[in-house]
């Protein structure tokens, strides 16, 4: 695993081969942690690297999975969305299936919930997202028009890999129209710079307007 440059100061961690899984280095803010086993790689990819908080999209395994191992060998506070807290500390996946309790992960502590319009380091603004996880963040800076978008879209086929913009599977998401209903919120900002939980970065803000248009309410 290497750091790709997405911009100026976003740095790509791509865990998976074709960005099934993703990290980011946002400036000093580390954003997810992939599975468990992704964690002494992501620790290695960093060496050199200031991370002074790691931010986790939502409470799921393949985004929080590496988070305590990551977080102890940084020394870098957990920030998560207050809706997924919870989640975060007990070590269980808010799970809309059965298969997805299993992943769970070792108990991490969360030392800030975050909530819409909090600051996260090198000017991205925090915006609540629920829908795939009852506390589901992204992050959004105005200046450059960046966005983290973690699972509201992936930017993959979840279970083939293959490219293109898709929503998360429903077998994980709790409430899939409050999903879309956060993906046309996402849209509507024009993001010209788009990072996601799964898949490659996305460049072309009209592509995924057209593609949020696309969803049914419910």
């Amino acid at each position: 695993m290497h750091l790709t440059r997405a911009s100026d100061d976003v740095l790509q961690l791509a865990l998976l081969p074709r960005g099934g899984i993703n990290a980011y280095l946002v400036g000093e803010v580390l954003v997810d942690a992939g599975l468990g086993l992704h964690a002494r790689r992501i620790i290695k990819a960093l060496a050199g690297q200031t991370v002074v908080t790691h931010v986790l999209t939502h409470a799921h395994g393949d985004h929080v999975g590496g988070a305590k191992q990551v977080s102890d060998a940084l020394g870098a506070p957990v920030w998560c969305g207050a809706g997924d807290a919870e989640a975060v500390r007990a070590g269980k996946p808010v799970a809309a299936s059965r298969v997805q309790s299993l992943f769970g992960w070792k108990p991490v502590d969360v030392a800030r919930e975050l909530r819409e319009g909090d600051e996260v380091g090198a000017g991205f603004t925090v915006l609540d997202t629920p829908g795939h996880s009852p506390g589901h963040i992204a992050l959004w800076r105005e200046r450059d028009r960046t966005l983290i978008c973690g699972d509201v879209f992936l930017n993959l086929n979840f279970y083939t890999t293959i490219p293109g913009l898709n929503e998360p599977p429903r077998a994980f998401t709790v409430d899939p129209a409050r999903n879309r209903e956060s993906a046309r919120r996402l849209s509507e900002l024009e993001p010209q710079l788009v990072l996601f939980g799964h898949g490659k970065p996305l460049r072309d803000p009209a592509k995924l307007a057209v593609f949020a248009r696309s969803l049914s309410p419910n």
